[in-house]
C-alpha cells in the first residue's frame, strides 16, 4: 500500500509537466493551432490554456500510478511470495513491472480519453470534462472510454515496463549495496 500511495502522489505531481503534454497532443491532433508560433510565444499567449485538463490529468494519474506501483508490489508479495522486493531477480522485477504497467494503463484509460479530448480542443475552447464524458457516452457508448487501449498496451506498455523495471532494479541493487556497507562497519 505504501508503494501504491507513493506512486499516486508522484502521478499527481506530474501535472507540473502538463504544458508539454498539451503541446504534444495539439501537434498530433490539431497542428494548425501551433503553425508559425514559437515556444516562447505559445507560453506567453496561452499561459493557462497550457494547463487545460489539469484536473482530469490528476484524476488519471492518481489511480494510474497507484496501479503501477501497487500492482508491481502485489506481484512481488502476493504472486511471487517475496519477503522483500529488493531480493527480486531482474526477471522477477520485469514480471512485476509488467503487472503494474498493464494494470496502470487499464485503470487510467477512461480518464486519459477525456483528458486528451479536452487538450486537443482549440486553446479558446472551455468545454469541460463532464460535458465531454456525457457526449462521449451518448454518441459513442461506454466502450469509447477505452479507445486506444490496445495501442497503449503495445506502445506505452513496453516503454513503461522497461523504465519501471530498470528503475526498480537499480534502486534495489543500490539499497542492497548500501545495506551491505552498513553491515561491514
Amino acid at each position: 500500500m505504501t508503494s501504491a500511495l507513493a506512486g499516486s502522489m508522484i502521478g499527481i505531481g506530474e501535472v507540473a509537466l502538463l504544458p508539454l503534454d498539451v503541446l504534444k497532443i495539439k501537434a498530433q491532433t490539431n497542428p494548425d493551432v501551433l503553425k508559425g508560433r514559437g515556444l516562447i510565444e505559445l507560453i506567453r499567449t496561452e499561459r493557462g490554456s497550457l494547463y487545460k485538463g489539469w484536473q482530469w490529468t490528476m484524476a488519471r494519474n492518481a489511480p494510474g500510478s497507484f496501479a503501477l506501483f501497487g500492482g508491481a508490489s502485489f506481484v512481488y508479495y502476493n504472486i511471487m511470495q517475496l519477503d522483500d522486493a529488493r531480493d527480486a531477480t531482474f526477471a522477477q522485477t520485469t514480471a512485476a513491472s509488467i503487472g503494474g504497467a498493464f494494470g496502470s494503463l487499464a485503470v487510467s484509460s477512461p480518464l486519459d480519453v477525456i483528458k486528451t479530448r479536452i487538450q486537443k480542443a482549440s486553446f479558446a475552447s472551455n468545454e469541460g470534462g463532464v460535458a465531454i464524458l456525457r457526449q462521449l457516452i451518448a454518441e459513442e457508448g461506454p466502450t469509447a472510454l477505452f479507445k486506444g487501449l490496445v495501442p497503449k498496451f503495445l506502445v506505452v506498455g513496453p516503454k513503461l515496463v522497461f523504465s519501471f523495471t530498470i528503475a526498480q532494479y537499480v534502486i534495489a541493487q543500490m539499497e542492497n549495496a548500501l545495506a551491505k556497507d552498513k553491515n561491514q562497519f
